[in-house]
């Protein structure tokens, strides 16, 4: 990844919004409350009430419902870039470390919106 991307406040050209109040699992193991703002192939953004450093791993776990049921799906991630976003907190981009097939088919039907 080159240090330009770093700097870079989106993910990628191609994300779509997508709202969800989901769980940020830090490196530590501690949990925090966390709003999706969008999400791509390559990665999502949301908001949280904590900065996260570059290059810091984490887990966001975000309920999604299918069919009538309500599943959780966990996207293991490396944080990019993190910034005080206003009354929002700290805008945080991630990138997708892996991405399982399920976790590819979910973003794909988002992308597909």
């Amino acid at each position: 990844m080159s240090s330009s991307s770093l700097h870079n406040t989106s993910i990628d050209k191609n994300r779509r919004s997508w709202h969800k109040k989901s769980q940020l699992v830090d490196s530590t193991g501690d949990k925090y409350i966390v709003f999706t703002h969008d999400i791509s192939l390559m990665g999502m953004s949301l908001f949280a009430d904590k900065q996260y450093k570059p290059g810091q791993i984490c887990n966001v776990d975000v309920p999604v419902f299918v069919g009538s049921a309500l599943r959780n799906y966990r996207f293991n991630c490396r944080v990019i870039f993190s910034s005080l976003c206003g009354m929002k907190g700290f805008r945080t981009n991630l990138e997708f470390l892996d991405v399982s097939s399920e976790n590819r088919t979910l973003i794909q039907s988002v992308m597909a919106r």
